[in-house]
């Protein structure tokens, strides 16, 4: 199967191969002319995610987080273009320093899917031919940073030869010695997360090695999540996931509690529950701090402590992220 039988970038195809089952569905989450048919932020999303919402318990859920819906184009007081403070943080074309001694890089626009809650939805992403070039001049003269964050878009959709030479011009920095990767593959595009396992192996024997996911709902998780979460794991992997708190998606004590309780089955334990960004086109998703601390006080009754993320939100500007 080629690759462009694995993405929807048309929304009437999408719809079309989710077939007549799904059409309740989706009337109720996206009700008479409040699906956008061309939205600012371009739709996209991985046949393995179409799949998902045609088993999941809950496929509202899922399609809230893929399908463009008009409430984006609403202009929504304290909603920004850059809500965490990227642009002012950046150092390079391809890095972001917020944080003492860590940096992130933006090593790719491109995603397995565009989720509609982004917060990088409205960023200027640039097409940088020669991500490993920069990144290892600007680590020449960085020899204080110990941990390198690889982000996007996803990292794991540049090429196996650009994500490999990326790895490479971080390797050449021995003050690095955490590597973390932020990343939806393993449950947007599990297929192209396992074309990089040759070399996802090796790299526990180079750098203490960190794997955070971004999962927000347990229907996104399945066998295939867990394939990929189990040889991370078995290659010696630190695997975390991180969820963004989403008004009709999982801002509910019981969901959560699956969504931990499931993780930690593939070998993952949660980590942050993020409170929304502030990006432009996304304030439908927004569940109040007072609700969410209510759902974190639920979900601590129900689960021990390892399995009950915390519950946080980033400040522009902030040092670290902020306890909500």
């Amino acid at each position: 199967m080629d690759d462009a039988t694995k993405v929807f970038t048309q929304i009437s195809a999408f719809l079309e191969y989710l077939g007549p089952e799904c059409a309740a569905t989706i009337a109720n989450v996206t009700p008479q002319g409040e699906l956008d048919h061309s939205p600012k932020f371009p739709f996209l999303c991985s046949r393995h995610y179409a799949d998902l919402i045609k088993k999941a318990t809950e496929p509202e859920a899922l399609l809230r987080e893929i399908l463009p819906h008009v409430a984006e184009r609403e202009n929504v007081a304290g909603f920004v273009d850059d809500p965490v403070g990227d642009l002012p943080a950046g150092k390079a074309d391809c890095v972001i320093q917020k944080y003492d001694r860590r940096a992130l890089i933006v090593s790719t626009a491109t995603c397995g899917a565009r989720c509609r809650f982004c917060f990088r939805k409205n960023y200027p992403f640039q097409n940088i031919p020669d991500v490993a070039r920069q990144v290892g001049n600007w680590l020449d003269t960085h020899s204080d940073i110990w941990e390198v964050i690889l982000s996007g878009g996803d990292t794991l959709m540049l090429g196996p030869g650009e994500f490999r030479d990326l790895v490479e011009a971080i390797a050449m920095h021995g003050s690095v010695t955490t590597l973390r990767i932020h990343t939806r593959l393993p449950i947007m595009r599990p297929d192209v997360a396992m074309q990089h396992f040759e070399l996802l192996r090796e790299l526990p024997a180079r750098f203490d090695c960190v794997l955070t996911a971004h999962v927000d709902h347990p229907d996104e998780l399945d066998e295939e999540s867990q394939m990929v979460f189990g040889q991370l794991k078995y290659s010696g992997w630190t695997l975390l996931n991180q969820s963004v708190l989403l008004k009709g998606i999982n801002d509910s004590a019981e969901t959560l509690e699956k969504l931990s309780r499931k993780l930690f089955t593939q070998g993952v334990l949660p980590y942050y529950l993020h409170q929304l960004d502030h990006a432009n086109g996304v304030a439908h998703f927004e569940v109040s701090d007072e609700n969410a601390r209510a759902l974190i006080e639920e979900i601590r009754k129900r689960l021990p402590g390892y399995l009950v993320p915390k519950l946080v939100r980033e400040i522009a500007g902030e040092k670290s992220k902020t306890p909500v």
